[in-house]
């Protein structure tokens, strides 16, 4: 599969150190579980971190604290069989439907119509995710529905999982993933021909330009 957007080179870095909140590193993850691209750009950067580890002046444990790792050492049960392989990145179920592993093993379905959707205006519904770390959530707009005019407070990735939409910025299809900062203000229209769903994360929230967003914004949840 060929995407035509990806994720910053100082996202693939944050993730690569553990860094980035759990609701945007699942994104990240879903994302590079189909995109060659990324997970090349994500083997670099686990790399380039790993020459900086080796590269840091080793200091000598304490006492107390060789003490902890031994202990460690012997609580940790012992492994008599190899770790297995990782699996294959995760395939669309169909045309134009994305279902990675590690969101599907979240929530533990195989169609987006189990889940329960909660409507947040005329055709555009919501769902919470169970992540503590920053907010994650997905989206489920009607076809040829647009969010409003809204930026960010903070930084957000959101990864098309099913139809696409279209802002300012391109065309967004199935695996294309949108990686912004507050700089960012955009409008996402759902393409004309199906409902678009898309998987969000951040560490912040959105930001309304028109008022009556801005007053719904409480019990939108956004």
């Amino acid at each position: 599969m060929k995407f035509e957007h990806h994720l910053q080179a100082e996202t693939l870095l944050a993730y690569a150190a553990g860094s980035l909140p759990a609701a945007m590193a699942l994104v990240v993850s879903c994302h590079t579980e189909v995109c060659e691209q990324c997970r090349r750009e994500l083997r670099l950067a686990e790399s380039l971190g790993g020459k900086m580890l080796d590269s840091l002046e080793a200091k000598p444990l304490s006492a107390a604290a060789r003490d902890n790792i031994l202990s460690l050492l012997d609580e940790a049960p012992a492994q008599s069989e190899p770790t297995p392989a990782a699996k294959s990145p995760q395939q669309p179920l169909r045309d134009g439907v994305l279902l990675p592993t590690a969101l599907k093993n979240l929530l533990q379905i195989d169609s987006y119509s189990q889940l329960r959707w909660r409507k947040m205006a005329p055709g555009i519904e919501k769902f919470e995710l169970p992540l503590k770390e920053g907010r994650s959530f997905m989206l489920r707009i009607g076809a040829g529905l647009a969010m409003p005019v809204h930026s960010h407070t903070a930084s957000e990735l959101t990864l098309i999982m099913q139809g696409g939409y279209r802002d300012k910025l391109g065309d967004f299809h199935v695996g294309d993933i949108a990686d912004l900062d507050g700089s960012t203000e955009h409008q996402p229209e759902a393409f004309e021909d199906e409902s678009c769903i898309c998987l969000a994360g951040m560490d912040g929230g959105l930001k309304f330009k028109a008022l009556l967003p801005t007053l719904m914004k409480p019990f939108m949840r956004l």
